[in-house]
């Protein structure tokens, strides 16, 4: 009889464990607490394409629903046909994630606050009354701004990342002949380490 009772609770023990290791199976892998990854590298796809530009992001995820970062995007066209909207520009940003029912985060559709600031050059045509004629004048302008994007975010289950945003914003006061807003934007992939 001892063994009898032995017997069944180690079948009713190895059962449980088989339910609980299928279970964890079909369980969504929390990348985040599993394998750490919280780092984030992405470079904008279409700014390389377009816009002859290179735009690199970073993000720390701080947990399912929220993020923080920056991008860096600089012109690479020296092309005078070519008017860039700005040479150099930093964005921190402040994401919050929405509708994501997975273990980890940072992903899925998001919006985001943002600040900007950016520096370029102007060219424009400036008239000498005295002499009568127009001449092409450049001038250097950088501005604060603030703003605000919505977009999608798929993460693959070993980092891969795509990336899909749209949004813009103002600059706060400045110079009359530098740009009075800006857009933010792209399809981005990285990978999260």
């Amino acid at each position: 009889m001892k063994n009898h009772k032995f017997l069944i609770l180690a079948a009713l023990l190895f059962s449980f464990n088989a339910i609980a290791q299928e279970d964890n199976d079909e369980q969504p892998v929390n990348i985040n607490t599993f394998n750490g990854k919280k780092h984030e590298l992405r470079i904008d796809a279409l700014e390389g394409l377009i816009i002859p530009a290179i735009d690199i992001g970073y993000e720390y995820v701080i947990n399912r629903y929220s993020g923080v970062g920056a991008s860096i995007n600089v012109a690479l066209s020296s092309d005078n046909d070519i008017e860039l909207p700005q040479d150099f520009a930093i964005t921190p940003y402040y994401r919050q994630y929405f509708f994501s029912r997975e273990d980890y985060g940072g992903k899925g559709f998001f919006a985001e606050g943002l600040l900007q600031y950016a520096t370029g050059e102007e060219t424009f045509l400036a008239f000498n009354e005295i002499a009568g004629i127009s001449t092409e004048t450049n001038r250097d302008w950088s501005q604060f701004g603030i703003g605000f994007a919505v977009g999608q975010k798929w993460v693959s289950r070993n980092g891969f990342v795509v990336e899909l945003s749209l949004g813009g914003g103002r600059y706060l006061g400045g110079e009359d002949f530098a740009p009075s807003g800006f857009f933010r934007g792209g399809a981005s992939i990285g990978y999260r380490f």
